[in-house]
């Protein structure tokens, strides 16, 4: 049996770098937002929903940054369940 495929090996540092505390306060501040942003999107969504919003100009406000079809069918199954 052949491998040709690519292999990609990580190895972490036993100690890092010295950083400047707010350096690292902005980078984890940043980590934090993004973690963050994909349930506080379907969130903001759900609200809109609740509130009248159609699916197609939610999409449109979010810059289809989730797509029509998720975002509609992320609708629906919170309708559902209640």
């Amino acid at each position: 049996m052949s491998y040709s495929g690519t292999v990609t090996v990580l190895s972490e540092h036993a100690t890092l770098t010295v950083m400047d505390e707010a350096t690292a306060k902005e980078l984890a501040d940043a980590a934090d937002a993004y973690e963050a942003a994909p349930v506080r999107l379907r969130r903001a969504i759900l609200d809109a929903a609740r509130n009248g919003e159609k699916p197609a100009d939610i999409t449109r406000a979010i810059r289809h940054v989730f797509t029509y079809d998720y975002v509609a069918r992320l609708i629906r199954q919170d309708r559902a369940a209640q």
